[in-house]
């Protein structure tokens, strides 16, 4: 019988692991630009990508997580504080510290407001409002060519911060590996305050929630409002990435690729959104050096097909699923032998009975 003492130490054991897991990998991504041996190519292209990327995905993976909702709509609120901070910057003439906050909070009123419609829908439903409401966010980007440059786009100057420019790579990926990180305290944070644990009560039984006195449907919508605002923060890391933005960057191939982030790091776990956009940064950037000889997307398509296939958990969740395939594999030579001995085993023959003599005798 196991004693509470040993319960519990095994109990903490995976805690304290994932705890010194996230300490390593704090520190690699706060050495990483000191480290890597070609930092136009590793900081520029691999480690602020994979940040803003990040970002974007963590919004989906928090949503998904906590609510079950699956959303493909997350570009339309990256675009909108994309575009408001461009136009606000180069129309208008305003100051960053003006453009980005208004960016930022036009954008999380317009996640409120598709929010109130969309999460009426569940499932498959809910999948197809918000991807519509993303191809209508990039139609209107196109036909509003006055303001937004049609295919041309805004191109914008990186700003300065406390006097530190972002066209410095270094000052760029540390700021953008803060604003991941406090963004991804927020969200781990918020999974264990009330309104956290309520949209997961709210996940696995709404009709219990419901009886319970909650508002399933207010708490969708702010759940939803705050995906919106973390993937407006990811499109202003974006615009001031690519010094500009386009209606390509809203397209309906961008939205899958946020999806395919989310899943290939595991969308059961916030980590696994950056774990995803780190790698498949990486192998996209190796296949358009044509390290890899495949064309970008097609290795896009091979990825999210074997992880669909063969590893559901993703990334984050790649150790116990390669322990469940060898545990599996150990005992398939004993599983062989046994359906060898069941299939070559002879048929039983029936029991032969002989008439037994009647002890009264028989006429």
């Amino acid at each position: 019988m196991t004693s509470p003492m040993v319960a519990a130490s095994s109990r903490r054991r995976p805690r304290v692991t994932r705890v010194a897991l996230g300490v390593v990998l704090v520190v690699v991504l706060v050495l990483f630009p000191l480290v890597v041996p070609r930092p136009d190519f590793w900081v520029v292209s691999i480690g602020i990508r994979g940040l803003w990327l990040g970002i974007i995905a963590l919004s989906l993976t928090w949503l998904a997580k906590h609510t079950g909702l699956l959303s493909l709509g997350q570009l339309t609120f990256w675009g909108v504080s994309a575009y408001t901070v461009a136009i606000l910057a180069t129309t208008y003439d305003l100051s960053y510290a003006v453009a980005i906050p208004a960016g930022v909070l036009l954008a999380t009123a317009v996640g409120a407001l598709v929010g109130m419609v969309a999460v009426r829908t569940q499932g498959v439903y809910f999948l197809m409002v918000t991807l519509a409401v993303s191809q209508l966010a990039y139609f209107l980007v196109l036909n509003a060519a006055d303001l937004t440059r049609g295919h041309v786009g805004i191109s914008v100057p990186r700003p300065e911060f406390l006097g530190l420019s972002l066209d410095d790579r270094n000052v760029f990926y540390y700021l953008s590996l803060l604003v991941a990180g406090l963004l991804f305290v927020t969200c781990w944070y918020l999974s264990r305050t009330p309104f956290g644990l309520a949209l997961q009560g709210i996940r696995d039984s709404p009709d219990r929630m419901r009886a319970l006195g909650y508002n399933v449907y207010l708490h969708r919508v702010a759940a939803f409002t705050v995906s919106s605002g973390i993937a407006a923060v990811s499109g202003v890391l974006a615009l001031f990435y690519n010094g500009r933005v386009t209606p390509g960057g809203i397209d309906l191939m961008r939205s899958i690729e946020v999806l395919i982030v989310s899943v290939l790091g595991g969308i059961g776990a916030l980590a696994g959104s950056f774990l995803g956009s780190f790698s498949l940064t990486t192998l996209q950037n190796f296949a358009q050096e044509d390290f890899i000889d495949l064309r970008r997307m097609t290795l896009t398509g091979l990825v999210f097909l074997l992880v669909l296939l063969f590893f559901r958990g993703g990334i984050v969740d790649l150790p116990r699923q390669l322990r469940v395939y060898a545990r599996s594999a150990l005992r398939l030579p004993d599983r062989v032998r046994g359906r060898h001995r069941v299939g070559s085993a002879p048929p039983t023959p029936p029991i032969a009975t002989e008439p037994r003599d009647d002890p009264k005798g028989s006429p």
